[in-house]
């Protein structure tokens, strides 16, 4: 097969782009011919090694010429490379892949990574769209979406290139019982909640909390930590190349998100052997195993995630009980199974008419 990927761009910190970079390497690796379309970014050379060519593809600028050039770029390289299949990742490169693709060979397949999104319904451009669970699924059928274009794979990239070259096996460690959440820091993730959960307990145990993610709400976030009268034992690391180091050392990863359609990071905080507390939204129950593998909590709800994590806190058997189940069945996330379910996706795809 003979794929282009098309994300805005191949940065570290954005679970779609981690996705993206950690599907085109395995596919370069089993064998496909794999370009990825991008403003470029740090992932450059995780890419590179795995034999996945880099193209520069300019796709969010509001300058109608410069977008024309980017549709007549990808055309070309569509014919000249001879591309079966172009798979975009964002609403952007879907409209440039869907301009691109209709006079050639090549079929669009455009995977919905944030389906309350109201723009997120331009990916229904893609000849197959992709749900990140069955949850989401649901979720875009119900905004239009045609059930016969929809396919469901889960974002399982454990093993992937990202890991292995970022990844290590360094165990941080703490003196005291350690919380942890991996995310962006803007209002969807919840981080005001799990701040308010931790501030409620932390005067009865000697924990502390450690934030790893950047957004545009970091600052507020570190005045709410400071105003709790235990900032000094709420850490915020901003983004790491391996953030597995911080999950490794954590005894407990919380996700608070008020919507999330699958949560990639739930997955890694599983490999990495935390009992995890999460909100009981989208895509979660399932990465979770319906609650076996992690403890479910409603959004928003402070008092809920606080009770949670205490009983973690003041009862060991329960704490190792948790996080012996969150490693339990995780193979089921390994990357050969993301190459496989999309080969399958791409090669059914092409074996129909145009």
């Amino acid at each position: 097969m003979r794929v282009l990927h098309l994300a805005n761009h191949c940065r570290m910190g954005h679970g779609n782009v981690h996705l993206a970079v950690d599907l085109a390497c395995v596919q370069a690796e089993t064998g496909d011919t794999v370009f990825y379309g991008s403003e470029g970014g740090e992932l450059e050379p995780t890419l590179a090694a795995s034999g996945v060519t880099h193209v520069t593809v300019v796709q969010r600028t509001r300058r109608p010429q410069q977008l024309l050039g980017s549709v007549a770029q990808l055309r070309r390289l569509i014919r000249r490379e001879r591309i079966d299949i172009v798979h975009a990742h964002m609403m952007s490169g879907a409209v440039l892949g869907y301009l691109a693709t209709r006079a050639s060979r090549a079929r669009l397949v455009t995977t919905v990574h944030n389906s309350f999104d109201s723009h997120a319904r331009i990916m229904r451009l893609g000849d197959r769209v992709v749900a990140v669970s069955q949850a989401e699924r649901a979720a875009l059928l119900s905004v239009g979406f045609k059930e016969r274009q929809l396919a469901t794979i889960v974002n399982a990239t454990l093993g992937g290139a990202r890991m292995r070259m970022f990844g290590s096996k360094d165990v941080w460690s703490r003196s005291v019982p350690v919380l942890s959440t991996v995310c962006g820091l803007h209002r969807r993730k919840g981080v005001d909640t799990i701040i308010d959960a931790f501030a409620s307990l932390a005067g009865r145990h000697p924990c502390e909390l450690h934030i790893v993610g950047d957004g545009p709400d970091r600052q507020a976030l570190e005045s709410r930590a400071a105003a709790t009268g235990f900032g000094e034992r709420i850490v915020f690391h901003g983004s790491l190349e391996d953030p597995g180091r911080i999950l490794r050392g954590a005894d407990i990863f919380v996700l608070a998100s008020h919507a999330e359609p699958m949560g990639l990071v739930n997955i890694e905080a599983r490999q990495a052997g935390c009992a995890i507390v999460a909100s009981d939204v989208g895509g979660i129950p399932e990465i979770l195993d319906g609650g076996r593998a992690g403890i479910l909590v409603p959004p928003r709800d402070t008092a809920a995630f606080a009770q949670a994590i205490e009983r973690l806190l003041t009862d060991p058997d329960h704490l190792r009980d948790m996080k012996q189940r969150s490693q339990d069945g995780i193979e089921r996330f390994g990357v050969d199974h993301l190459w496989q379910e999309h080969d399958r996706l791409y090669t059914g795809l092409m074996s129909e008419p145009a």
